[in-house]
């Protein structure tokens, strides 16, 4: 597996046709639309806090303050905000995560050493290939690894072709990043913490694990040498996942340099700031919402979802009809649901803890709805994580939210438009409309740009409410 994905990263062509181009665009437009509307996160202003102990003359910049810090500080910093209000893309294959986790790390290697915009989107496009295909080919539950150990294969795989290592060197990269880094499925748990949060290490562990590519990165370059058998050893990442001999083939086969490179245009992602598996539901009680002219008439609700909906969003938490937080409220899908309907929107704010604890949202959940799992509406994370939602108002009528995959799924994706829209909404108002449209033009002309330098600038200094570390 070493000397595969390390021959793969060295000789994989990096040539994007338009359709790749296009979808590597939206990726980082996607990215910077979820990161920047997130800046004034607590976990963002904590990783900002931390910065100032990497702050460089010359660098990376924090995106929101202009500060410039080393290359590593800024993969996390950066990061940190795209995993807010899990917002940003996912793939789900036998395992799931974010591949977008990765564009702040390979931005900030890109930006510190004056790496043109071509190579920067094929570095991400070759990224995507390796994530999906690990995503694919890996369980990483059989060894209670969370989904950035597979990001951060990924970000080695792209950061050490961006920055030209021979395959030799990649390799000690790939040894650097998996043996000493093991994210763990533990920041899953579902335990709250002192303040009735999930962990907020969760915000922190995909960048976390592309700080680690970076620095695995330049220690290699630096010449320092990894594990000799970090994935097959018997005490390997590979050992840790049972993996069988013909799934072990099978993973190899998809690292073939001389495939090109189309992985990035099969991600998902999301119109609302809410996990995968509450977007059906949202759209269903959205749809309902605009035909009921009185939330006040709703008398009761009824809510059919997808059985790992379910799973996922109610039976897993500890109350889910009695959220105390905005993570305990944005993971229940009784939650989500009563929130849309009441409001009539969903976004960053919605689950502001203010809110979910208004008196109309307790009576809705508390006395009016109900969740049930339905088989029918099977079909996971391939059918859209399926919801339906029906509102029975005070004169008998029911009023029906179909289920259907949601804006941003494979099966309805986004327009340009789209992601030009999930910009505009997230970014404006902390960076304005003028700065907002800069940031669109740079991104669509990136593969003419010489150095991310001008790129950067529109992302540094000047976000409302974003304090400098």
């Amino acid at each position: 597996m070493l000397r595969a994905l390390a021959a793969y990263s060295r000789h994989a062509a990096l040539e994007c046709g338009v359709s790749v181009d296009r979808a590597v665009k939206a990726a980082l437009l996607d990215t910077l639309a979820v990161a920047l509307g997130a800046l004034t996160h607590p976990a963002a202003v904590a990783a900002r806090r931390y910065a100032r102990h990497a702050i460089v003359a010359r660098g990376a910049t924090i995106w929101g303050t202009g500060e410039c810090v080393t290359a590593e500080a800024a993969a996390l910093v950066n990061g940190v905000p795209l995993r807010a209000y899990d917002y940003n893309d996912l793939y789900i294959g036998k395992s799931g995560g974010h591949p977008s986790d990765m564009i702040p790390g390979l931005m900030a290697l890109a930006q510190w050493r004056g790496i043109d915009g071509k190579r920067l989107i094929g570095a991400i496009a070759l990224g995507y290939e390796v994530a999906v295909a690990l995503f694919d080919g890996l369980r990483l539950r059989n060894g209670g690894l969370d989904y950035p150990n597979i990001v951060a294969i990924a970000c080695t795989c792209a950061a050490a072709r961006m920055l030209g290592l021979s395959e030799d060197q990649t390799a000690d990269a790939l040894a650097i990043t998996v043996i000493p880094h093991a994210a763990s499925l533990e920041v899953e748990s579902n335990d709250l913490n002192r303040r009735g949060d999930l962990t907020m290490w969760k915000r922190f562990n995909g960048s976390d694990a592309v700080r680690q590519s970076v620095y695995a990165c330049l220690l290699a370059e630096a010449g320092a040498e990894g594990a000799v058998r970090p994935f097959e050893g018997r005490y390997g990442f590979l050992a840790r996942l049972e993996l069988a001999e013909d799934d072990r083939a099978a993973l190899l086969r998809r690292l073939d340099p001389a495939q090109p490179l189309s992985a990035v245009e099969r991600v998902t992602y999301k119109l609302w700031p809410v996990g995968s598996r509450g977007q059906s539901a949202i759209q269903a009680a959205l749809e309902a919402r605009r035909r009921i002219p009185d939330p006040a008439r709703i008398a009761g609700i009824r809510v059919l979802a997808d059985e790992g909906v379910y799973d996922h969003l109610v039976s897993q938490r500890a109350d889910p009809w009695h959220p105390v937080s905005r993570e305990t409220a944005d993971h229940s899908l009784p939650c989500i649901v009563a929130m849309a309907l009441l409001d009539g929107r969903v976004d960053t704010g919605t689950f502001d803890k203010e809110r979910v604890m208004r008196p109309d949202v307790r009576t809705l959940l508390n006395d009016r709805l109900v969740v049930e799992p339905a088989a029918e509406l099977g079909g996971g994370a391939a059918a859209g994580f399926l919801a339906r939602v029906e509102v029975t108002l005070d004169t008998g009528e029911v009023v029906v939210g179909e289920a259907g995959p949601p804006p941003g799924h494979r099966l309805k994706p986004f327009s340009d438009a789209d992601f030009e829209e999930k910009l505009r909404v997230n970014v404006e108002p902390v960076m304005g409309a003028r700065r907002t449209r800069d940031i669109l033009e740079a991104v669509r002309a990136l593969d003419a740009a010489a150095s991310l330098q001008p790129l950067c600038a529109l992302l540094g200094a000047g976000a409302q409410g974003v304090e400098a570390p």
